[in-house]
C-alpha cells in the first residue's frame, strides 16, 4: 500500500538514463546526449584539422615574438623563470639604450666614431648581443615546437623563425661591419708621424682648452693619371671658433705670388724674401721646396703640406694647424657615394675642354646646366669645380667653396649611415692628413658644432688683392677683421672697450694699413 502511494507521486527518479513517471506508472527510456564519436568521420577529422592548426599558428606566433622579443617565447613553453630574466634583461637594454640617445649630448656619440678603442668595444658587443640573441630565438623555437609536426611544417617554423631573427641579426651584422671598417678608415687617415708645423697638445681629452680657434688648410691636390707629383691648386683655410662653431673660410688663388714664411720657420732664412723658386706660384710650393731643400724635411711624413702650412701662415698671418689633402682624381667618387650634390649654378659650365695658350678653350664635351638648386652627380661636380675655360682662377675658387658647402649640407646622419661603406672606400686612398688620431674625437665634436653655426667665406680674389704683387700687410688685416667679434660697449661702461686680438696671430698688423669695407667675409649661403 505504501509502495503504491509511493509511485503515484509525481516525481521523477533518473537512474541510468531512465525516468519514471509515478502518475503514468511506466518507465521511458531517456535519450542520452549526443557522444562526440557520434558525429561523422568527416566531420571529427575536420575538427581534429582545425585544433591542430590552431596549435600549429599560435606555435608560429609564439615563435616570432619570441625572436623578436627575448624571453617571451620561452614564458609562453612553461620555462617561467628564464624567460621573466630574459624579458627584463631586453627592457632595461632597450631603455638604457633609449636612454643613451636622448641624454648623452649627439656631439660625444659621434666623437665614439673616430675613437678606435671604443669602436672596438661597440662591435664586440653588437657581436655579442646578436650571439646572444640568435640562441634565445632557435631555444624558444624548439621549446615551443608541437610533437609530432610533419616535416613541412616543421620547415616552415625553422623558416619563420629565420626570417624574424634576421630583422634583428642583419642591422647588427651591418653594424659590426661598419665598426670594423670604420677602425681601419680612422688608422689609415690619422697621423701620429713626425711634423715640423703640426701642435703638440698635451691633453687630448680637451685640446681646445686654451685654443680659442683651430685653423685647418684644406688643400684640393690635382693629382692623377698624367701627371708628376700633387700640385694644390685649392687652398682653403677653415678658422673654426671652438666654443661656437663659427667657421671663416679663406681662399687663396693658386697664382699668389712670393709667398712669405713665417720668421720663426726655417724657410724664412732660405726665402727671405718670400718663396722665389720657379714661378713664385702658391700652388709649387707644396711639390718643389721639399725636393729643393730635403734638409729641412728629414723624417717629416708629409714634407709638402708642411712647406704649404708655413707659406700660407705667412699669406694670412695665422697659424695653421693642421691640413686635410683631398686629390681631386678621387673626388667624384665621394659625391657619388654621398648620392650627389645640389647647388645653384650661376651659369652653363663647361665639361671636357681645356685652356689653350691664347686664352681660348677646346671644344666641350658638355656642360653643366644653369639653374637653381641643380642636382649634379660626381663627374659634374667635379668639373663644376675645376673647369677654367670661360673663367678665371677666382671664379673657380668660388665655385669650389660652393661644393664644399653642398657636401656638408649633404652628409646628413641617414645619408653617411646608409652610403657608409662606399663614402668610406671613396676617400680612404685619396685624403691625407696630418691630424692626431688622438683629438679625431674632439675634432669631430666641433664639426658637430660647425655643421649648426654660420660660416663666412673671405676670398682673396683680384678684386680684393693683386696676386702678381700682393699687399700682405692688407691682407692680414682682412683676416684680422674677419676673425674679431664685433665688441658693443656696455652701457654702464666708462670708457671704450678694447676689442680682443685674435688668437694666434703670427705678424704684426700696422696701424696705418687701411682695411676696405666691401671686401668683408661674407656668408657662405649668400656667395653660393
Amino acid at each position: 500500500m505504501r509502495l503504491g502511494r509511493h509511485l503515484q507521486r509525481n516525481i521523477l527518479v533518473g537512474f541510468n538514463g531512465r525516468v519514471v513517471n509515478s502518475t503514468l506508472g511506466d518507465v521511458t527510456r531517456a535519450v542520452k546526449p549526443a557522444h562526440p564519436r557520434s558525429g561523422s568521420r568527416r566531420d571529427r577529422l575536420e575538427s581534429r584539422r582545425r585544433r591542430k592548426s590552431q596549435r600549429y599558428g599560435r606555435f608560429l606566433g609564439l615563435a616570432a615574438l619570441g625572436t623578436l622579443v627575448p624571453g617571451v617565447g620561452l614564458w609562453a613553453a612553461g620555462r617561467r623563470r628564464i624567460g621573466a630574466f630574459l624579458i627584463t634583461l631586453f627592457v632595461l637594454g632597450l631603455t638604457g639604450l633609449v636612454a643613451v640617445v636622448l641624454v648623452v649630448p649627439r656631439a660625444r656619440l659621434a666623437a665614439v666614431t673616430v675613437n678606435r678603442n671604443e669602436l672596438l668595444i661597440v662591435a664586440g658587443g653588437l657581436a655579442a648581443v646578436a650571439a646572444v640573441w640568435l640562441v634565445v630565438a632557435l631555444a624558444s623555437h624548439r621549446a615551443l615546437e608541437p610533437r609530432g609536426l610533419s616535416a613541412g611544417r616543421r620547415l616552415g617554423g625553422a623558416l619563420v623563425v629565420m626570417l624574424t631573427a634576421s630583422m634583428v641579426i642583419a642591422p647588427m651584422a651591418v653594424g659590426v661591419q661598419n665598426v670594423i671598417t670604420q677602425r681601419g678608415f680612422v688608422s689609415a687617415i690619422s697621423s701620429d708621424g713626425k711634423s715640423n708645423t703640426t701642435p703638440v697638445i698635451e691633453e687630448e681629452a680637451d685640446p681646445w682648452a686654451d685654443k680659442p680657434r683651430v685653423n685647418l688648410l684644406l688643400l684640393g691636390g690635382d693629382g692623377g693619371e698624367g701627371r708628376e707629383g700633387v700640385r694644390p691648386d685649392s687652398q682653403i683655410v677653415a678658422s673654426i671658433d671652438t666654443r661656437t662653431g663659427d667657421t671663416a673660410l679663406f681662399s687663396l688663388p693658386r697664382n699668389l705670388q712670393r709667398a712669405p714664411f713665417p720668421e720663426d720657420s726655417p724657410l724664412d732664412d732660405i726665402y727671405p724674401n718670400g718663396y722665389d723658386d720657379g714661378e713664385e706660384l702658391i700652388n709649387e710650393i707644396y711639390r718643389t721646396v721639399p725636393a729643393n731643400h730635403p734638409e729641412v724635411f728629414e723624417g717629416v711624413t708629409y714634407p709638402g703640406a708642411d712647406a704649404n702650412k708655413w707659406a700660407v701662415e705667412g699669406a694670412l698671418g695665422i697659424e695653421v694647424d693642421y691640413f686635410v689633402l683631398v686629390n681631386l682624381s678621387g673626388f667624384q667618387q665621394i659625391v657619388d657615394a654621398l648620392g650627389g650634390i645640389t647647388i645653384d649654378v650661376p651659369r652653363d659650365i663647361p665639361i671636357g675642354n681645356k685652356s689653350l695658350p691664347d686664352g681660348g678653350c677646346t671644344r666641350a664635351n658638355g656642360y653643366v646646366e644653369a639653374g637653381p638648386s641643380q642636382h649634379l652627380d660626381g663627374y659634374e661636380a667635379l668639373w663644376f669645380a675645376r673647369s677654367r675655360c670661360g673663367s678665371d682662377d677666382y671664379d673657380r675658387m668660388e665655385r669650389q667653396r660652393c661644393v664644399i658647402g653642398a657636401i656638408v649640407r649633404e652628409a646628413d646622419p641617414v645619408t653617411m649611415l646608409t652610403r657608409y661603406q662606399q663614402l668610406v672606400a671613396a676617400t680612404q686612398d685619396i685624403v691625407e692628413t696630418d691630424i692626431p688620431e688622438g683629438i679625431l674625437p674632439a675634432l669631430v665634436e666641433l664639426a658637430l658644432k660647425v655643421k649648426d653655426a654660420s660660416v663666412t667665406s673671405l676670398p682673396f680674389t683680384n678684386s680684393v688683392i693683386n696676386p702678381a704683387e700682393p699687399d700682405y700687410d692688407l691682407i692680414h688685416a682682412l683676416v684680422l677683421e674677419a676673425l674679431t667679434p664685433p665688441v658693443t660697449p656696455s652701457p654702464a661702461a666708462t670708457s671704450p672697450s678694447t676689442p680682443a686680438a685674435p688668437a694666434q696671430t703670427t705678424a704684426p698688423i700696422p696701424a696705418e694699413t687701411p682695411v676696405p669695407e666691401p671686401d668683408e667675409a661674407a656668408e657662405l649661403s649668400a656667395v653660393c
